[in-house]
Order: structure tokens, then sequence, then C-alpha cells
């Protein structure tokens, strides 16, 4: 089942919503991290009616969310001022909160105050992705979904003490029009970067995850590569804390990531 799919259950405004996170998503003993995030937002986004865009998302995997048992996923307005709306969400299974998620929505607004971020990177669209096969406990079901294509660093155990991963990533069966439920679970198909620094299996689990919306994205197509930079800024006492800046095809900045991932390595 594919992401458009699964938000596609989403398509209309309800106090909560009834899911099913297919085992072709799963992560480990969770479901995909991107994907629960993903219905997150889309809860929250359901609650705005005027033109306001998703500024920050902050997000917390409290739980394991299990594929093929049913969830529900809420979403509440904290408070909606004249330029700016906050909202939590949350995934809920067995009368467990798995995710939590807080949203910042906010118009945009005229201001003398200007400088983008004109940031580039180096890297050159890729004509196909990496192969990426399906080692059961080792490369994770959800990754069947989505396309990378690595020009540095590795999706490989043992091959570098440089945790940076710098490549393209998209959906093999995308929307159309991309949306920013379907970006945040590309965002976040790329495995920690500190992987490769392993030298044999072991378990990993992100923590929390801030994401900061730049650009919009009303002209992305879906089936586009998203180019990134990652790199793990500081390991240390089995936590990772890694950061990302993610790029449209033209160029521009669409949005800065942080995660802190628990290692247990």
């Amino acid at each position: 089942m594919s992401i458009e799919s699964i938000l596609n259950k989403m398509s209309e405004k309800q106090d909560s919503y009834e899911l099913t996170i297919p085992v072709t998503w799963g992560q480990g003993r969770t479901a995909f991290g991107g994907i629960s995030a993903a219905v997150c937002f889309q809860a929250a986004q359901n609650l705005i009616v005027d033109q306001r865009t998703p500024r920050s998302f902050h997000c917390n995997f409290i739980g394991p969310v299990t594929c093929g048992e049913p969830l529900k996923v809420t979403a509440e307005i904290l408070r909606t001022g004249k330029n700016v709306t906050q909202i939590v969400a949350s995934v809920l299974q067995n009368d467990r909160v798995c995710v939590m998620a807080q949203i910042c929505f906010g118009i945009s607004r005229g201001s003398i105050l200007h400088k983008p971020d004109t940031t580039k990177h180096a890297l050159t669209v890729p004509k196909k992705g990496n192969f990426l096969p399906q080692i059961p406990k080792l490369v994770p079901k959800f990754i069947q979904h989505f396309e990378l294509a690595v020009e540095k660093g590795s999706l490989s155990l043992g091959k570098s003490d440089d945790p940076v991963l710098h490549g393209w990533s998209k959906l093999k069966h995308p929307p159309a029009q991309m949306t920013y439920a379907c970006l945040i679970a590309v965002m976040d198909a790329w495995p920690p970067t500190m992987y490769q620094m392993k030298r044999i299996p072991a378990p990993a689990s992100t923590m929390s995850w801030d994401v900061e919306f730049i650009a919009p994205i009303d002209d992305l197509n879906g089936e586009e590569w998203i180019a990134s930079v990652n790199e793990a800024r500081h390991i240390e006492d089995g936590y990772g804390h890694e950061e990302s800046t993610f790029w449209a095809p033209d160029g521009r900045v669409l949005a800065y990531s942080r995660q802190v991932v628990a290692i247990f390595a």
C-alpha cells in the first residue's frame, strides 16, 4: 500500500482517524517513523482552514507502533492567533500514546527583513537509485517504498568512520503533487548516518525529530528527487545528534532537520 493510499483515508477532517499501517511499512518492531510522523501531520493540517503553511514540526517517538494492528490518530488546536496556529497530534494504539507531534502553521506576511538561505549543494541528479536488497532483520521493510541515491557516505555497515550521507531520495509510488505529509516521509527515509560506523548490526531508535520548513512546495512534483546533506554533529553516550538540509530540484532550500537517535552499539 502506497503512502498516498494511507493518507487518502484521512482526506476529510474528523475528530479522530482509525488506521492500520501495513507490515510493508515496518521498521524493526515498530512502524517506520516517517509514516507515523506523516499521519500526525496530516491530522493537524486537516484543522487548518486558511492559507497558513507549516513552519515547524516537532515529533517525539514515545513507543512502538505495531504494523497490522488498528491505531488512532488525533489532533487538537492548542491556540490560533492572527498569524500562527499551534496544533498537537498523537498516534495512539491499545490506549497508549506512541507518537506525539507539535506543529506550528503560520501565514505569510510582508516584512522589511529579507535574508533567504542561498546555500547550494554539489550533488548531481541521479538517473536511478541504489539497489537496496530486502535482507530480513538488516534492511527495514519500509525501504521498499523509497528510492535512495547515495553520492557520499554508505548505507552499509562498517564502511566509514565519517558519519555523513549526501544524496537524493524520493517515493517509489509518489503522488502527482508533493504534499507536506509525503515530504516528511521522504526526509525520514535516510538511515542515521552513524550506521555506517558500526561493524555489526545493532538497534537504533529516533527519540525526537525537529523539522523547519523553509520554502513552499506548491510546485513540487512528487516524482522529482529531493537532495539532502545529512551528518551526525555529535555521537556520545549512546546517542547521536543528526542534522540535515533538504533541497528542491531547482536548488531551493526546502527544510532543515535535526534528530536525536539512541544507538545500542
